[in-house]
């Protein structure tokens, strides 16, 4: 079973490209289907994100921000695992 991510991110986003390779680098660990959301192209997004982004979203519910890393993803994964999904803004994570 795959794990389903959806990412809100934009163009020339640092982060968000930072976000994305650790999730391929993921990818390698476990099967992962990531929906990239470029939230610029969608004005409610626009306004709720576009100072959040990255924004990683796991099985539609908000599981982190910002810095999303490979540490992170390992964290998230497992806790998504015992159905145990941090709450947003959660400060359980160190930068990566």
């Amino acid at each position: 079973m795959a794990w389903k991510l959806k990412l809100y991110s934009k163009p020339d986003c640092p982060l968000c490209e930072e976000a994305k390779a650790a999730i391929q680098e993921f990818a390698k660990e476990c099967p992962v289907e990531l929906e990239t959301v470029d939230v610029s192209q969608d004005p409610k997004l626009w306004e709720a994100y576009r100072f959040e982004i990255p924004v990683l979203l796991i099985d539609g519910q908000e599981a982190a921000r910002h810095h999303i890393g490979l540490k992170k993803l390992r964290v998230l994964y497992k806790r998504w695992e015992d159905g145990d999904l941090p709450r947003p803004h959660a400060r359980v994570f160190g930068a990566n």
